[in-house]
């Protein structure tokens, strides 16, 4: 007789919309190694399938408050869970509205909780918190079992309440099949591609600024983002890398004056793609860059990666642990627009450097961040926390 599966909550997003952690769930729940490990419940968390309404308090978003914690309880009443695997947020909002209570609840009914941080700033963001709302993240903290981040680095995110030996990292996972280096489409010589939110937070008020000197440099360099601009920041206040505090910038203001410059034939303003036309500009482009002040592991940047391509990056979250200058790419400090700019023309300059950078990315990606792999790893965590 084979031995009962253990229960295993999943809680979080899936797409749309087709962004990191929904992408990254959906992977976890289609995982052939952890549904043959465990019996495998899910709760959805997204209402929103627009980035940019996401984090805003309306009425939605209490009235959906109320559905979740419905679901919520009917699941950990009638499924039972062993195990509760919930990503939760870096902000006071955030914690407040769901993560404290879903932490508490699953406690409640005997389940062992693993937390995960999909981010790198919650230590930074946690110091500003109002001091009532502290001492119950606290709280909730010093009740679960294990907290997974995305960098060994980070395992000090969740101190003094949820100490080292209780920490797990897990890094980013990636298709490798299905994002591949061999196609037939041809790469477009100087094609910049950047995906994420257009913020000053990304870095993308940072590149506008370096557009004149790249272009001046290098004629043929076009800057296309694949995103959606939006007012304020959520979430990213700090430079992950310095502790600076990040001074805002309006990113329309900054596209405003780069159409209406010299070099508006040089910005391209995709917009959020996704499917066949998101993978045809990672196929064409020659060079994909980041600028973020804070990640936890970039998976835009991975997916670049495993399809052959050179990348400039920030060394934040698992970045500055797991990617080599000048051998994955070329690293640039968040914010310093000379080393930003001496990065991109260094590939810019060099198309023998590209394609070779590129070839190692591929090779690195397949041994090290594999579905497979992680989904593996992951497993672990999973049979090592409920066996406590």
């Amino acid at each position: 007789m084979k031995d009962k599966k253990q229960r295993i909550l999943f809680i979080g997003p899936t797409p749309p919309p087709y962004s990191g952690p929904e992408l990254s769930m959906q992977q976890f729940l289609e995982s052939k190694a952890l549904n043959d490990a465990f019996e495998i419940h899910f709760l959805k968390t997204n209402f929103r399938t627009d980035n940019t309404k996401k984090g805003k308090l309306d009425f939605s978003m209490l009235t959906n408050f109320f559905i979740y914690f419905s679901k919520l309880f009917k699941l950990l009443v009638f499924k039972k869970p062993d195990c509760v695997y919930y990503p939760i947020t870096p902000t006071q909002i955030g914690w407040i509205g769901r993560d404290v209570w879903t932490i508490l609840m699953s406690k409640l009914f005997g389940a062992k909780v693993i937390i995960h941080l999909r981010g790198s700033h919650f230590k930074l963001n946690f110091q500003q918190f109002n001091s009532v709302i502290k001492k119950l993240v606290g709280y909730s903290l010093s009740k679960v079992d294990c907290g997974i981040v995305q960098a060994n680095y980070l395992n000090d995110q969740f101190e003094p309440y949820l100490p080292k030996e209780k920490m797990a990292v897990l890094y980013q996972a990636m298709n490798v099949e299905e994002y591949t280096s061999e196609f037939d489409d041809e790469v477009d010589n100087g094609k910049i591609l950047i995906m994420g939110h257009m913020t000053k937070a990304k870095g993308y008020t940072d590149i506008l600024k370096i557009i004149p000197q790249i272009c001046q440099e290098f004629p043929e360099a076009r800057f296309y983002f694949a995103g959606n601009i939006r007012k304020g920041e959520r979430g990213v206040f700090y430079n992950q890398f310095t502790g600076d505090k990040i001074a805002y910038e309006d990113p329309f203001e900054a596209e405003a004056q780069i159409l209406n410059s010299e070099y508006k034939d040089h910005y391209v303003n995709l917009g959020i793609i996704s499917g066949a036309d998101k993978m045809t500009h990672l196929r064409t482009t020659d060079i994909f860059l980041t600028a973020s002040y804070s990640e936890g592991f970039s998976r835009s940047l991975l997916e670049a990666m495993s399809m052959g391509k050179p990348v400039v990056y920030t060394p934040v979250g698992a970045h500055r642990e797991v990617f080599e200058n000048g051998v994955n790419g070329y690293a640039c400090i968040p914010g310093n627009l000379e080393q930003l700019e001496d990065a991109l023309k260094r590939l810019l300059a060099n198309k023998e450097k590209r394609r070779s950078i590129g070839a190692f990315n591929r090779d690195y990606v397949v041994s090290n961040f594999s579905i497979e792999k992680i989904a593996n790893d992951f497993k672990q965590i999973i049979l090592n926390t409920v066996a406590k």
